[in-house]
């Protein structure tokens, strides 16, 4: 069954890049808008802290987004516990956690989200936790993920219905295509290099699965990188959002 949120009542759409447990400085910059959904594209904070905390700042932050009738939705990236977005964390009304292949439908449009990627410093991260106790890498499960039975599910029930693909990393021909502003880290982890390589041929599968069934891709944002850009690829915009920037999709 696929997942589905259905988002009404709005007149603008955004996308972001990763805000890393800044929940209340985006939620203040949405604010400044209304009747508006923003949608961010991974590594939002989740289980670096206690449950009850999430509990409390979600509760405030929702009614907060209710004066403005705005929404904002996060799925996973690889700063984040995986097990906060398989679709069991409590539900706010305008505050949402989006599990892995679930279809945003917002304005028409009918947005793919697929959340993971490599931590680049899980070799400090892994190091950190020994010492100090607190969780902060989730291993392989941080990954994103190829599944099949889901994009066949979706291909068929959304043929030529996507239009927007939202991930936290990308396919190996966008942006960044090189493996330069890693080096250090590859240094000190000896099967990182392979470990993204892995990360980027999943993407490519994913990416090769919606092109043979979705005729209406147009565009493709995605975080992770800190940094700006956009690019065409196969007659898409490839859109790579800054951390905390906020991405005005031109309907």
């Amino acid at each position: 069954m696929i997942n589905n949120i259905h988002i009404d009542g709005v007149q603008d759409l955004y996308f972001c890049g990763d805000i890393h447990g800044e929940f209340e400085p985006i939620v203040a910059r949405l604010n400044n808008l209304s009747n508006t959904a923003l949608i961010v594209c991974g590594d939002i904070g989740m289980g670096f802290n206690a449950l009850e905390y999430y509990y409390l700042m979600f509760k405030k932050l929702d009614l907060k987004l209710a004066k403005k009738n705005n929404h904002l939705l996060m799925f996973r990236g690889n700063h984040d516990d995986p097990a906060y977005f398989d679709g069991s964390f409590k539900k706010y009304k305008y505050l949402h956690l989006v599990p892995d292949y679930t279809v945003v439908t917002v304005l028409q449009q009918n947005i793919l989200c697929i959340g993971g990627a490599t931590s680049i410093d899980r070799s400090y991260r892994i190091n950190t936790e020994y010492s100090t106790g607190r969780k902060s890498y989730w291993g392989d499960a941080e990954l994103p993920c190829y599944d099949e039975g889901k994009l066949s599910e979706i291909n068929k029930e959304y043929a030529d219905a996507i239009t927007i693909v939202a991930t936290h990393t990308c396919p190996s021909f966008a942006y960044p295509t090189s493996k330069q502003n890693v080096q250090a880290w590859m240094r000190r982890d000896d099967t990182l290099s392979q470990t993204l390589d892995e990360e980027r041929a999943t993407m490519d599968r994913i990416f090769e699965a919606l092109q043979q069934k979705q005729k209406n891709l147009k565009r493709w944002y995605y975080g992770h990188y800190h940094e700006p850009n956009v690019e065409q690829h196969h007659g898409m915009d490839f859109i790579l959002c800054n951390c905390g920037e906020l991405n005005k999709v031109s309907l």
